[in-house]
């Protein structure tokens, strides 16, 4: 896929890191994730992923309190987040408006399907965590590690993990994460590496 003049354009500031350039920003539009959201964490990172030209897919899942924010306005709450992401991801990034590619991010609890990335946010009532799985990472790992946590905090938390979240995402895509991991967010902005669980086959 060769970058568009437009597109050397929007995402210049991306293209001048040394660890993305022209084609790692190639990369990143070749993907594409089905997003699983409510909450803060979810559409945040669904912002970002999409600003940074990945193409983000939602599902039927319908907005709960908290998620009011610079997507989505108060009246929306309680209306699916597909609708609500139709509505502004032409303004975030035309590029983000074809479902493409293979890669998961969603809220905790969810289910998980097809090659990857997969990113999952979730968290424990006083700090957030992204749970993360490249193309060679094991699938029953990951879903051992995710068990342990339940839904993703709201808030400025939130917002934090939501952006911690789509850094990951971004990076399995560029080929510069490991093919498992975990990460805790905590106010005020600490970032901690967190153990991963094995599975039965792995353990």
């Amino acid at each position: 896929m060769a970058l568009r003049e437009e597109q050397i354009l929007r995402y210049s500031r991306q293209i001048l890191l040394r660890e993305v350039g022209g084609r790692g920003q190639e990369k990143l539009l070749a993907g594409g994730v089905r997003l699983k959201a409510a909450g803060t964490a979810g559409l945040t990172a669904a912002a970002y992923v999409a600003a940074g030209g990945t193409a983000v897919e939602s599902g039927p899942e319908p907005l709960v309190p908290g998620a009011e924010g610079f997507l989505v306005r108060a009246e929306e709450v309680g209306r699916p987040g597909a609708e609500v992401l139709a509505r502004v991801l032409p303004d975030v990034n035309a590029d983000a408006l074809s479902a493409r590619g293979t890669g998961r991010l969603a809220e905790l609890p969810a289910a998980w399907d097809g090659e990857g990335p997969w990113v999952a946010l979730g968290g424990d009532g006083t700090r957030g965590v992204a749970v993360f799985r490249g193309a060679t990472g094991c699938p029953g790992c990951f879903e051992a590690t995710t068990a342990g946590w339940g839904a993703p905090p709201s808030g400025a938390l939130g917002v934090g993990l939501g952006a911690l979240g789509a850094l990951i995402l971004q990076r399995l895509l560029l080929g510069m994460e490991p093919g498992l991991g975990a990460r805790g967010w905590e106010a005020p902005g600490v970032l901690t590496d967190l153990p991963v669980r094995r599975c039965g086959r792995c353990g």
